[in-house]
């Protein structure tokens, strides 16, 4: 039989090289032909009344819908198209001409954004776990100001095509290029080590920042505006060459080489890029598009030419170089001085933190009734045991320590699906199963095989606990798991304030903290001979190298420096952590009790049942912080004669000049003699979290803060007064100034200059001649758009037809 087939093997080659080119013959025109129907289909005619079809419209789509910032930001991963270099980005978005195209069309859009802004609204910006402080907005406060009014704004819109909403998104989009998740990340893990009681959080490397989980241009404004830029795109192209304007294929291939020239350059060093030259580079990212050069200098060419036509429109604006020089002058005289304000902790933007402020006063001061209608700071304080009797919860005692945290769900893995298994028959493991899990009591489970048997029973959401209880247990009988994973685990340093009343960071769960102290205060300080480490230390030390308060959670604590003596929390400290929430909160029930017998009839019911507490929550605040709040009122008025204060303040605004009085006293006493200011400023050298027994008194925490301040006439910054200051003669000093955030400040003016240079003159002039060719380019835009409309030129009627297409061919699937 062999020798048959070895003798004829050149017909059987001939015969099957036959079938496999019919075949693949029929079936490759079988594909083109089943795909020929939506390739050819016409997606819209252009103004010149040439007909578009799909696939063309499609890659021009699939060529402008990512750019090379897209490739940058997701660390040269292949996908987004580098030899983009942006043109919606730069072109539509940042220009203006992006939101006047989006209203022309509005309705067309509208049902993917539609789309988009359910899913937005529900979305949540990440905070940190246990510091709720430190989150994405925060980070945007300092680093991105204008997102979160922005995020806000599109949040709360109720249609995704008003112009607020727009722009809103555009200004989103723009703004996420330039602060992506990477940088945010990076900003949050900086913010969790200002905080030494703040642990890091596990899943942020895990975690997607990227606002409401959007990378791409599609992500955020949906396939419709992608083609609706593609369109007009295409149509403007039209328009240019009409209009005389001329761009050859070769200057757009050059043009595409040296996009992807760039792109190299940046993305050579990834562990992405996988190939050897600039050359491979492009000719990788055609092959990833399904394009040939030629195709993509085809699609490349019309947006030069629809750059052409609009940026030279903007070019043609001219801006006075001499006129923008008298401006400026006057617009760039600057003052220069130092500002004095309240430390952050002390900017009361609300009624609330007025009544913790005023709670955690009462708490650890003996202030006169005489000072507290003066609104006077005290400068003598209760005793720490005076505190510790009345108000533990304000008392703590600081220690510096180096601390690994371990996790038991993390050792999980240890433990096989044999060793869960085996402690779950075993006589131990079942008897504990029972009194943990009382369903499996009543089952027979006298041998190993019963037990399985039991347990092959449960359902599966039962049997899962059973497992998770197991695989506990069984690394609990392996304690040199958890000590391996300790000295594995990389330490933190911290300084932490410690209190016997109420929970302690980063201890979750410590709610009595007096024996975790006296193991601190005598285990041994960190570098110490272990020879010269008394017994007790000793016995310290061993307890705090596997320390747990849940079984759960395991750490190893080494004592780096302690204070010798208890202190009285700041009150920065305490609202931070949450104390003061709790002490006011009791304050106010306790006084509510008393109120509503005085008034009963604004807290009752119509059943004569007294309404909640949370209902009349701040009613009763404002009642029993009248004295305080009338104060307020009576020192402003008297300290601003003879201007006019409000005649009634509300309560918010009223906290905001709480330490109205406290400031402007030092403002005066400043004025009168800079000498003092040792004692009013504080000195930004001393570290409260790096000094124990050397501390600055309670008192301190009232000093100002003082920093170098410069701004022109023209600065944006509305921290001060602009009309007044550039009037003060140097050397003088402003009145106190009140911002409704509470930011109570005074400014000392030492210098007046002309701030203009010619470098400042030259941006000035580019910025100018930015904002007037965006206008310029606007303008232009409106009537490139009339043109387009009145050819009816860009048209999503194609998308309606794919639909019925679709849904003819499910009819047929259906009857077949």
């Amino acid at each position: 039989m062999l020798d048959f087939f070895r003798r004829h093997q050149r017909y059987f080659f001939v015969m099957i090289t036959i079938v496999i080119v019919i075949s693949f013959s029929f079936f490759g025109t079988y594909n083109s032909l089943s795909d020929s129907p939506f390739r050819e289909q016409i997606a819209f005619k252009a103004v010149d009344g040439s007909v578009v079809t799909r696939h063309e419209l499609d890659e021009m789509a699939s060529f402008i819908g990512t750019d090379a910032s897209d490739k940058l930001l997701s660390g040269g991963m292949w996908g987004p198209n580098f030899l983009n270099d942006g043109v919606i980005s730069k072109d539509l978005l940042e220009t203006g001409l992006g939101v006047i195209l989006a209203n022309d069309y509005h309705q067309d859009i509208r049902p993917d954004l539609m789309i988009r802004l359910e899913k937005e609204k529900r979305y949540s910006l990440y905070n940190h776990p246990q510091a709720k402080f430190i989150g994405t907005e925060a980070a945007w406060n300092y680093f991105a100001p204008g997102m979160s009014e922005y995020y806000q704004t599109l949040r709360s819109a109720k249609d995704p095509i008003s112009p607020q909403a727009l722009q809103a998104r555009i200004a989103l989009f723009l703004a996420q290029k330039k602060f992506p998740q990477h940088i945010l990340r990076q900003v949050l893990r900086y913010q969790e080590k200002q905080y030494e009681w703040v642990a890091p959080d596990r899943n942020l490397d895990r975690t997607d920042l990227s606002l409401f989980g959007y990378r791409h241009l599609e992500d955020w404004f949906g396939p419709r505006f992608v083609r609706l830029a593609s369109e007009f795109i295409m149509n403007a192209a039209l328009i240019a060459e009409q209009k005389g304007y001329q761009v050859t294929k070769a200057d757009a291939l050059a043009d595409l080489i040296r996009n992807a020239e760039i792109s190299y350059q940046q993305m050579v060093s990834s562990p992405h890029i996988g190939v050897a030259t600039s050359r491979e580079y492009f000719n990788e990212q055609l092959r990833l598009l399904g394009m040939d050069q030629n195709g993509a200098a085809n699609i490349w060419r019309q947006v030069m030419l629809f750059r052409l036509l609009f940026q030279d429109m903007g070019s043609s604006v001219f801006v006075d170089p001499y006129t923008f020089k008298q401006i400026n002058n006057y617009a760039m005289e600057s003052v220069e001085g130092e500002i004095y304000r309240l430390p952050k902790e002390l900017q009361f933007k609300d009624f609330r933190t007025l009544q913790k402020f005023e709670t955690y006063l009462e708490a650890v001061s003996k202030g006169s009734e005489q000072e507290k209608t003066k609104l006077l700071l005290p400068a003598a304080f209760l005793t720490v045991d005076q505190v510790a009797k009345k108000t533990p919860e304000l008392v703590q005692k600081s220690y510096r320590l180096e601390i690994a945290e371990v996790n038991k769900k993390n050792l999980e893995g240890n433990v096989t699906v044999k060793d869960s298994w085996n402690w779950e028959v075993s006589d131990k493991g079942w008897e504990q199963l029972k009194k943990q899990f009382p369903e499996l009591g009543i089952k027979a489970g006298e041998t190993r095989e019963e037990r399985f048997s039991s347990l092959d029973s449960l359902d599966n959401k039962t049997r899962g606990r059973v497992d998770a209880f197991a695989r506990a247990a069984v690394i609990d009988e392996h304690p040199e798991w958890i000590a391996s994973a300790l000295a594995d685990a990389q330490p933190k340093t911290m300084t932490i304030g410690l209190r016997e009343a109420g929970e302690n960071p980063p201890f979750t769960g410590l709610m009595d903290a007096k024996p975790l102290m006296q193991l601190l205060d005598v285990a041994p300080l960190s570098g110490h001979n272990p020879g010269e480490i008394k017994a007790a230390s000793q016995e310290a030390a061993a307890k705090l190298a596997n320390y747990t308060i849940d079984k759960t959670t395991y750490f190893h604590i080494k004592v780096i420096d302690r204070a010798s003596d208890p202190e009285i929390m700041t009150f920065a400290e305490a609202d931070q952590k949450g104390i003061l929430d709790g002490l006011l909160d009791k304050q106010l029930e306790l006084a509510y009790s008393k109120i509503r017998k005085e008034d009963p009839k604004t807290f009752q019911k119509d059943g004569k049942s007294w309404k909640s507490f949370e209902d009349v929550k701040d009613i009763v605040a404002a009642r029993h912080f009248e004295k305080v709040l009338e104060a307020i009122q009576s020192n402003y008025s008297a300290a601003i004669s003879p201007e006019k204060a409000p005649e009634k303040m509300i309560p918010d605004y009223a906290a905001t000049l709480r330490l109205y009085s406290h400031v402007n006293e030092m403002q005066a006493q400043l004025e009168k003699d800079s000498a003092k200011e040792a004692s009013i400023v504080r000195d930004p050298a001393v570290d409260r979290n790096q000094v124990f027994d050397a501390k600055p008194s309670l008192a301190d925490q009232w000093k100002l803060e003082k920093k170098p301040y410069q701004t022109t006439r023209s600065s944006g910054n509305t921290v001060l007064d602009h009309l007044s200051i550039f009037d003060l003669p140097k050397g003088a000093w402003t009145k106190v100034n009140t911002p409704a955030n509470g930011d109570l400040n005074f400014f000392h003016l030492a210098d007046k200059t002309n701030g203009m240079t010619e470098k400042n003159l030259v941006a000035n002039i580019t910025q100018a001649r930015q904002v007037l060719s965006n206008g310029a380019q606007q303008m232009l835009m409106k009537n490139v758009l009339r043109t387009i409309k009145d050819k009816g030129a860009i048209s999503f009627d194609y998308l309606k037809q794919v639909a019925e297409i679709d849904q003819m061919n499910d009819e047929q699937l259906q009857s077949n």
